[in-house]
């Protein structure tokens, strides 16, 4: 995999104002863009998550969260970039730092329910489809998993 796109300013969203731009990004990508509700995007996992937020050009433009789960795996999810931004491999990214900060909290293998049309971009991260297509939000889903290395 390529490193980490020169441009891009990628870390942990621990302040109130980087946690704000994560939920712009998510604004604009998921509720925009996708005409996800408010309600479904905004969840009660927000406070237990760890949260990541990309930058470029001054502007939050990334990000992603991750959740520890109870079964000792991590869940992948809130992966966005914003549309002026794709192309530039900020998603690959953000993927790999939310994969290398599960295995740094000890999480022993990972999965997220992904959109469909981007089922080969996680594969290409070790993830395999498991199970069948579902709607969350009203867009098709598939549950994906990774192995621990």
């Amino acid at each position: 995999m390529n490193p980490a796109p020169a441009d891009l300013r990628l870390r942990e969203a621990v302040s109130d104002e980087d946690v704000l731009k994560v939920m712009v990004v998510r604004g604009i990508v998921f509720i925009e863009e996708q005409d996800v509700d408010w309600d479904g995007e905004i969840d009660a996992f927000e406070a237990e998550s760890i949260h990541f937020l990309g930058e470029a050009d001054g502007q939050p433009v990334a990000c992603g969260r991750l959740r520890l789960m109870p079964d000792g795996r991590a869940k992948l999810e809130r992966i966005a970039v914003r549309r002026r931004w794709r192309g530039r491999g900020y998603a690959r990214a953000v993927v790999r730092r939310l994969l290398d900060e599960a295995r740094a909290r000890g999480a022993r293998g990972t999965y997220m329910h992904a959109q469909t049309y981007l089922r080969d971009f996680y594969a290409a991260f070790g993830f395999r489809a498991e199970g069948a297509v579902f709607d969350e939000c009203g867009i098709d889903h598939i549950t994906m998993v990774r192995e621990d290395d």
